[in-house]
Parts: C-alpha cells; structure tokens; sequence
C-alpha cells in the first residue's frame, strides 16, 4: 500500500488480533509505521504502533484534530473519541 496517511486520517485494521477496529492517525514513524490511536484502548500516552500494510486507509480527514497535532497543541483521548464518533456517525449516515 503506497497510499500516504497522514495525521488525523481515519483508517480501520485489516490485520491483527485489532481487525475492523477504527483508529485515527496520530503520526508517522519510519520503516512505513505509524502510531495510531483511539482514545479508548489505544490512548494518545500508548499509541499502536501499525505497519501501513495493515490498515485500511478512509477518505476522511478530522480537519480540528489534525491542526491540533500540526500546531502541536496537546491532544488529549476526549479529543479522539469525538472525532471518532463524529466521522463514523457522518460516515454512515451517508446515503448510498
């Protein structure tokens, strides 16, 4: 997978004991890592660390989290468990 992620994306596991789990982006690391969270189990003090390979990467982008970790503003896992909830709640009530 060559797709780029960047911080805030939205992507779901698709390997792992985690598969079908959601996580936001929180930053890259080398080697095609990165750490991810979801503000529940995977809290912005113990990220996951994910190879690209095994997430799915979503359109969407949470446009406020990732100006926070742009400006280097503290995140905190509130902040991630909302905009987790406010893109899975957007994302399905889309009609198709």
């Amino acid at each position: 997978m060559d797709e780029q992620l960047s911080p805030g994306q939205l992507v779901v596991s698709m390997a792992g004991r985690d598969r079908g789990k959601y996580y936001l982006v929180l930053e890259k690391t080398v080697n095609n890592m990165v750490r991810v969270v979801d503000g529940e189990y995977r809290k912005v003090s113990g990220p996951k660390k994910k190879n690209v390979k095994h997430l799915a990467p979503m359109p969407q982008t949470h446009a406020e989290f990732a100006e926070k970790l742009k400006s280097g503003r503290k995140i905190t896992d509130l902040d991630v468990r909302k905009a987790l909830k406010e893109m899975l709640s957007a994302d399905s009530a889309e009609p198709e």
